[in-house]
């Protein structure tokens, strides 16, 4: 597995950004395309929003597309997210330079 390419980043208030997936050798996960970490995300939400609409979670125990974004990690560029009628999108991009 290559380990360049796109992280999904979720904020946590004792370690800010971080990845959180991790493959089976225990290393950070990377996604080859930035549509591969879109479409991997939106598949949590849809599980999230599945998982609240079913009663098996508590609306407030929803993620916020506001805690993830997704980071290039060759050219440091970070993709802030939206959550647009239920599907995501790119909202906003920086640079950590």
């Amino acid at each position: 597995m290559s380990y360049s390419g796109y992280e999904i980043f979720q904020y946590s208030l004792c370690e800010g950004w971080i990845n959180n997936l991790y493959d089976s050798d225990n290393k950070p996960y990377i996604f080859g395309t930035i549509e591969e970490a879109i479409v991997e995300l939106q598949s949590e939400f849809d599980d999230w929003r599945s998982e609240i609409e079913c009663g098996e979670r508590n609306k407030s125990d929803g993620h916020d597309i506001d805690s993830f974004q997704i980071v290039s990690n060759i050219t440091g560029v970070i993709y802030e997210l939206n959550l647009l009628n239920g599907k995501v999108m790119i909202s906003n991009t920086s640079t950590t330079n």
